[in-house]
């Protein structure tokens, strides 16, 4: 009798801690299996968020995908959600869900995934997290007939800062940095996913700011699209003369797709 009197209680409090398969386990959370896919490329830790189907964060995990090889696990509540997720961010914050590029700074190489409605009604799901690219690395050169060792300076100016981290959507708001410089004297610029064709560049030359080229007009007429779900790097040529010339070319200088006058 003694031991009963032992073990009775023990399972009492087993059964109130657990889910028994006689009783209604809706109040029972949902495992959800996140598989990190290519995540595993990626040295930088990533960020995953959840999101309820009223776009509510649900949770936000830090994790190292050398520490969590393949997948991991998470306990959600019942319901309907989304799983997004980013890498890549030094210099960019987070304020809410937006990831904001402060002002004067370039996008960081940011990649990221946002997933399809997730059913967490039962007792378990699965998300695969594959990361796309949302930043563009615009390659400039430029050329001025007569002035090959005059000073150029770029600068970037637009109406994208940054994006949603549920939405992968481009927030809204100011964008200037200068461009950096390649190896041979090529104008660099990582610009974050455009929402219209705002984007400017500034060209000073011996610290005058001699012309400002429309490059969103020149890169959408060229056929380029924002909406890919990797965005592909351009390559902007620039000839300064009066009236001037510019070709715009995807992927490389040697594809051409889209040449115009300034």
């Amino acid at each position: 009798m003694k031991a009963m009197k032992l073990i009775v209680p023990a399972l009492l409090c087993a059964a109130v801690a657990s889910c028994t398969v006689k009783e209604d386990r809706g109040p029972c959370p949902c495992v959800l299996d996140i598989y990190l896919e290519n995540s595993g490329e990626f040295s930088d830790k990533l960020a995953v968020s959840g999101w309820s189907s009223d776009s509510d964060r649900l949770f936000l995990d830090r994790i190292s995908p050398q520490q969590h090889p393949g997948s991991y696990s998470k306990k959600v509540d019942k319901g309907f959600l989304h799983v997004s997720a980013y890498c890549g961010n030094e210099a960019m914050t987070l304020k809410g869900d937006k990831l904001t590029i402060p002002e004067g700074k370039q996008c960081d190489p940011v990649w990221a995934y946002r997933g399809g409605s997730i059913d967490a009604t039962g007792e378990s799901a699965e998300d695969h997290i594959v990361l796309h690219k949302q930043y563009a690395v615009v390659h400039v050169k430029i050329g001025i007939a007569g002035r090959e060792s005059a000073d150029v300076v770029l600068r970037a100016r637009g109406r994208a800062n940054g994006f949603d981290i549920s939405s992968l959507e481009p927030c809204r708001g100011d964008f200037s940095c200068f461009a950096s410089l390649d190896s041979e004297m090529n104008h660099i610029i990582c610009v974050p996913r455009q929402h219209d064709d705002s984007l400017e560049l500034e060209v000073f030359i011996d610290g005058i700011l001699t012309r400002t080229v429309m490059a969103g007009e020149l890169i959408a007429n060229s056929g380029y699209s924002w909406d890919r779900e990797d965005l592909e790097d351009i390559y902007l040529s620039l000839n300064l003369l009066t009236p001037g010339q510019a070709s715009v070319g995807i992927r490389g200088w040697d594809t051409e797709v889209h040449t115009v006058t300034l």
